[in-house]
């Protein structure tokens, strides 16, 4: 048995750490991926590019800190044993990387294989290296053992 399994003080520290390494890569890849999809609905619609970085940057930024909230809320959640909390983190991971997946394709549809590296970066590669690693972790591990001392709904 595995010391993290044993020890209610590792259990914690592990726990802190898991939500503080997913709330990073979320808020990461969320300005990262929404700003992306608004810079290019906004071209697509007409606006010029120099009002749609400036929009796509307040939209980003506030966006991102919505999640950021967000984060903080249901990771709170998540270290006080909440069940529902976790399977919002798990939502939110696989969101963003089909979101990625999704603009990636279709950037590399629409420009071809020579494409742009911020759109493999943004779309592709932080998602990936990200999230999709820390979704494991999510499914196996629980601040609070399953019979344990914490609250269940």
């Amino acid at each position: 048995m595995a010391r993290w399994q044993r020890d209610p003080t590792a259990r914690r520290r592990l726990a802190y750490l898991l939500v503080g390494v997913e709330g990073l890569a979320l808020v990461g890849c969320f300005y990262g991926i929404v700003s992306a999809y608004c810079l290019r609905g906004l071209l697509g619609i007409g606006v010029g590019p120099d009002a749609a970085c400036l929009a796509t940057w307040i939209v980003g930024i506030a966006g991102t800190a919505a999640c950021a909230a967000g984060a903080v809320v249901v990771g709170l959640k998540y270290l006080a044993g909440r069940r529902w909390a976790r399977a919002v983190l798990i939502a939110a991971n696989v969101t963003l990387v089909a979101l990625g997946l999704v603009w990636f394709v279709a950037h590399q549809a629409r420009h071809g294989a020579g494409g742009d590296t911020a759109a493999a970066l943004v779309g592709l590669l932080l998602p990936m290296l990200t999230l999709f690693p820390l979704l494991w972790p999510l499914l196996r591990f629980r601040p609070v053992p399953p019979g344990g001392e914490g609250p269940a709904p």
